[in-house]
């Protein structure tokens, strides 16, 4: 993949995951719902090169009601779904039963922060009964079976506004605009029409008329209303995984032998079985051990190990602490390089922090597992960590002294480099001087006094750098990538 269709990637990934935390947001203050990850991930956009084909689930549940929904983000607000001839990549393969919600909602990658805003919320039974509206778009190859693109159209309207009149015959309503009226009849292209109601204020983005029925609640019903425990007896997979997911939030204790029972049954989907462990996890030590042992066993599938490493990012224990560390460190073993990183990853991006484990990792042979551990150490670091950094700045060892150098200048800590300078040896100097010149000017301006000459010309070198209008973000490499366009023959 190119470097342009990885930023596209990472752009459509991230919005996916604003769009995540926007409805959960709303779900919980607005509806009542408890929502949480059906999807493993749904709500975070690190990309990891071993796929796991997951369960075709929604990204999101209430464990109150066990309502699903599935969140998408877009660019401009719109119904849209990918879908396939293919079996199990229709637009409703998703594991979403007839009330199950679907939410659309815009983001806006341009704004600092991001903004989420317009969600619409409709159920899949309500995208099934317009299903006559719906438009198919390009398919993304020739090959039959290929995806393509499926829209629901609505109009939303620029700019705020009411709703006058509505004329359900005619297929058309009538919206204030600034001091005028307009009217909007493209209705009369849809099998059903539906608006807003007469009298109904909206505002600039917000979908006025629809060609399907929005959810007329999302509320959700109150716990204890969905018979959770029963659904694990289930024999539909997608009926049991939802509430084997959901039992580490409603309390794994009444139901302890049945997800023990779920997790030894070798007969069960491999996701069944792991998801079960994880929720047993938190209070039984036997469950992180046995994904610790899921995850460094030479015969376990790539996509499972990686699944482990994962669900024990997730569990807030020492155990499950101690079990992604031990996974990280495997150095001499089998155990695949980004499983390894992802241990790292979920020792400082996880439910339990480890910055002391993580200083053991930062240095690891593998630049891999090295660069992921040094990415999630937090920002805060504790003394003994400072402290260990600072000896590797003492010592004639290269790459630590460039891990610690860099680790300080990220977190603006000059003060502790500049004194690192008056008795680091010559090669660990320059390091010290090249991690300073990526500190903030801010930072490092008050102490030029405490350097040595030659580190504050070297300290000046590298600033000069952004004082270069051709080696901006926006201009570097930009000439010599027009001179390659001055070929003509």
């Amino acid at each position: 993949m190119g470097f342009k269709e990885d930023a596209d990637f990472a752009r459509f990934l991230s919005m996916g995951v604003y769009a995540a935390g926007a409805v959960t947001h709303d779900l919980e203050q607005n509806h009542g719902h408890r929502i949480v990850e059906l999807d493993r991930c749904a709500k975070a956009n690190k990309v990891w090169q071993t796929k796991i084909k997951r369960m075709r689930l929604p990204d999101l549940m209430c464990v109150d009601c066990g309502r699903r929904f599935e969140s998408k983000g877009k660019t401009k607000l719109e119904v849209k779904l990918s879908d396939s001839t293919l079996p199990g990549r229709a637009w409703r393969d998703e594991g979403m039963r007839p009330d199950d919600v679907f939410a659309f909602a815009r983001v806006n990658m341009k704004t600092s922060p991001v903004s989420v805003s317009n969600i619409v919320y409709v159920t899949r039974q309500g995208l099934e009964d317009a299903l006559e509206s719906s438009k198919e778009g390009n398919r993304k190859s020739v090959s039959e079976g290929s995806e393509m693109d499926r829209t629901w159209p609505m109009w939303a309207p620029d700019y705020a506004g009411e709703v006058v009149a509505v004329d359900d015959g005619l297929k058309k309503v009538r919206v204030t605009k600034g001091t005028r009226t307009y009217l909007y009849g493209h209705g009369k292209r849809w099998a059903a029409f539906h608006t807003l109601a007469a009298g109904t204020a909206f505002e600039a983005g917000r979908p006025v008329a629809f060609c399907f029925r929005v959810a007329d609640s999302v509320a959700c019903a109150g716990e204890g209303s969905w018979g959770w425990k029963e659904d694990l007896l289930s024999a539909d997979e997608d009926i049991r995984f939802p509430a084997v997911k959901a039992a580490r939030f409603l309390g794994t204790e009444p139901v302890e032998d049945i997800l023990v029972g779920m997790a030894d049954d070798e007969a069960s989907d491999w996701r069944l079985r792991l998801e079960a462990h994880a929720s047993l996890a938190p209070t039984r030590p036997a469950s992180v051990a046995a994904l610790l042992v899921l995850a460094e066993r030479a015969d376990s599938a790539a996509e499972a190990r990686m699944e482990a490493v994962l669900s024990l990012s997730e569990i807030d224990t020492e155990e499950a602490t101690e079990a992604l560390y031990s996974i990280a460190g495997r150095v001499e073993s089998a155990v695949p390089e980004e499983v390894r990183a992802a241990a790292a990853w979920g020792l400082g991006a996880g439910a339990r922090k480890a910055p002391a484990k993580l200083m053991r990792l930062v240095n690891d042979p593998s630049v891999l597992v090295a660069t992921h551990a040094a990415a999630v150490m937090p920002s805060y670091l504790p003394q003994e960590c400072l402290d260990e950094l600072l000896d590797w700045l003492r010592a004639d060892d290269p790459r630590r002294a460039a891990t610690a150098a860099h680790l300080l200048a990220e977190r603006d800590l000059v003060a502790e480099l500049v004194n690192a300078l008056r008795t680091a040896p010559e090669d660990i100097r320059r390091l010290i001087v090249l991690a300073l010149g990526d500190a903030s000017r801010e930072a490092v301006s008050g102490l030029l006094g405490r350097l040595d000459a030659q580190s504050r010309a070297g300290i000046a070198i590298l600033w000069a750098k952004d004082d270069d209008w051709l080696r901006q973000p926006d201009t570097d490499g930009i000439i010599d990538a027009l001179k390659l366009q001055a070929l003509r023959r």
